[in-house]
């Protein structure tokens, strides 16, 4: 049972920890490789150099932050890169050198992994399989690395474009000027008590105290205008909190949260088959049938067409891929 800890805490004074060791275990590149073949995780290389002064800050404030140091921890192998080392390093079954002159050389596995862009810092986010998703060129504050974490640890980059889940991010977090028109959420048990007189398919939208992405999708892809009226129309919204101490009867059985082995509501595991990774989002028939589940983050432009697919039934004749396909999107892309 995978348990991703809350790790990232916005809007508090960031302090300096340069005074105390560094608190991130980095790898390099040879045995975050070896890591990977039995435990995969994304990587993060520390692209540095040993003149680089912003490189040295970065350590210092940004990287040695407790709560930033555990969210890498947690998603990622992070992974220390002298842009100018002198070493031989085989990487993916090829072997690179720096053979290259002048005052400072680079070593040809950081200008490829660079994209010969040479800036430092660079942070280069690489998947389980070690291909470059991107890197990202500057020094950035505790704060500013946040959504970008988050962004390729969690696959987001798979959905939705970083410019559109920034702007999520900083509504959700930052911009105190931001007012979302929220889903008018219910109790798991307040809508099975609904559904005897206003029968209608259920959206759980199961979530957990400490998620982060849950928080973002709730005030900004949920406080869409758009889906909010449509999720109204459709569907019982439910919000579950899977940590939720309630008893809830369901399909003739008691569900409670025994908070003996883990901390998970008996019914939240149940709709998770184990797999506890959240948000996620569980649609149950109106004659209190699970259809199915779908875990991860999504914006409402990536929401909206999975919303229709199930209040019209699609899910009943046609597949997913075939659906989306002829989906007309009410968002301009």
């Amino acid at each position: 049972m995978r348990i991703i800890s809350l790790v990232i805490i916005v809007l508090t004074t960031v302090q300096c920890f340069a005074q105390n060791p560094p608190i991130l275990k980095w790898y390099t590149i040879q045995e975050a490789q070896e890591l990977c073949k039995t435990q995969p995780k994304k990587i993060l290389i520390d692209m540095y150099t040993d003149w680089c002064g912003w490189c040295k800050k970065m350590d210092a404030e940004t990287f040695n932050n407790p709560q930033i140091a555990q969210y890498i921890s947690s998603l990622y192998y992070p992974v220390k890169f002298n842009a100018e080392t002198k070493d031989t390093i085989e990487f993916k079954g090829k072997k690179y050198t720096n053979n290259q002159t002048g005052n400072r050389p680079t070593h040809d596995l950081a200008i490829e992994l660079l994209n010969g862009k040479l800036s430092y810092p660079t942070i280069v986010y690489m998947d389980e399989q070690f291909n470059n998703l991107s890197p990202v060129a500057g020094y950035m504050t505790p704060r500013d690395i946040e959504p970008v974490l988050m962004f390729f640890g969690r696959n987001i980059y798979k959905t939705t474009s970083y410019e559109e889940f920034r702007t999520h991010f900083s509504n959700s977090f930052i911009d105190s000027t931001y007012i979302p028109k929220k889903v008018e959420w219910m109790t798991f048990n307040e809508a099975l008590v609904d559904n005897k007189t206003n029968p209608k398919d259920y959206m759980v939208f199961l979530n957990a105290d400490w998620c982060i992405e849950c928080r973002i999708m709730e005030k900004t892809s949920f406080g869409d205008s758009a889906i909010a009226k449509y999720m109204g129309e459709k569907f019982h919204a439910v919000s579950f909190n899977a940590l939720s101490k309630d008893s809830i009867f369901f399909n003739n059985y008691n569900y409670i949260n025994e908070g003996k082995e883990h901390p998970f509501h008996q019914l939240a595991v149940t709709m998770m088959n184990g797999k506890m990774d959240f948000p996620a989002m569980v649609f149950i028939s109106k004659e209190n049938q699970m259809i199915t589940v779908i875990p991860g983050y999504f914006s409402p432009m990536n929401l909206e067409p999975v919303l229709h697919f199930f209040s019209e039934g699609a899910y009943k004749t046609t597949t997913w891929e075939k659906y989306i396909t002829t989906f007309k999107s009410s968002y301009k892309k």
